[in-house]
């Protein structure tokens, strides 16, 4: 039998704000069964830490790098894309600045990434439908963590399309809430596509995030519940894609 896709892992909508100048055309994902890609992530992050009336806090954290392998499997009649994973490398930088402690505990998080098998579903219009890893038994908590975090990330890096034909200067509003660990966060993102050549298409995009008062678990601190008042992010990218 066809195999389906993993369960939905959020809901999600696009509405289109502008449609851009003519011509327009239906954009669409067209990979072939058998198609194989491999995603490289490098991550940069420092955080400015204040808890309670404690002065605030600046830490840098080494940069860490990441890549995924990916096999479409199979793609249904609807445009649905299913693929399976594997994740490759993952390294944290040696970087003198860094704190020496979180880089510690950075690598021993990832001690078990490579290796690590699951699948995913995404339709043609870059929506993803779910992703799903494979943990050995016994796997640490915090292993278990950090690839549920990863593999999500990897599933939202491709631009969401909108379901009318568009032209340049178009722009178009998607809206769908994330999982990060334990959080709920309510994510608007705005895109404008830039450039339509041919079959690559260059995008614009600015992400805003909000995330009401919610009680947030640590799997790998189990007896520790945070208690979230409110968080918002902001964030600006460019993409370009055939």
């Amino acid at each position: 039998p066809e195999a389906k896709p993993p369960a939905a892992a959020s809901a999600h909508a696009a509405k289109l704000l502008e449609a851009g100048a003519e011509p327009r055309q239906l954009l669409r994902l067209h990979p072939q069964p058998g198609d194989k890609q491999t995603v490289s992530l490098e991550m940069k992050i420092a955080l400015d830490l204040r808890i309670g009336q404690t002065p605030s806090q600046a830490m840098k954290m080494p940069a860490i790098r990441m890549s995924m392998d990916t096999t479409v499997k199979s793609v249904s009649p609807e445009g649905d894309i299913l693929y399976d994973v594997v994740m490759g490398n993952a390294n944290v930088a040696e970087e003198a600045d860094a704190n020496p402690q979180i880089a510690q505990v950075l690598k021993s998080a990832f001690s078990g990434f490579k290796g690590l098998a699951g699948s995913g579903a995404t339709s043609d219009r870059g929506f993803t439908k779910g992703i799903e890893m494979k943990m050995p038994a016994g796997s640490d908590p915090q292993l278990r963590q950090v690839v549920d975090q990863m593999s999500e990330s990897f599933a939202r890096l491709s631009v969401p399309l909108p379901e009318e034909p568009v032209g340049p200067g178009a722009r178009w509003e998607v809206r769908m809430p994330v999982k990060s660990g334990d959080m709920t966060i309510d994510q608007t993102a705005t895109c404008q596509l830039i450039s339509l050549e041919a079959n690559r298409v260059t995008v614009k995009d600015t992400v805003e995030q909000q995330a009401s008062n919610q009680k947030i678990h640590n799997p790998a601190m189990p007896g520790l519940i945070v208690d979230l008042k409110k968080m918002s992010g902001k964030a600006t990218g460019d993409a370009a894609f055939d």
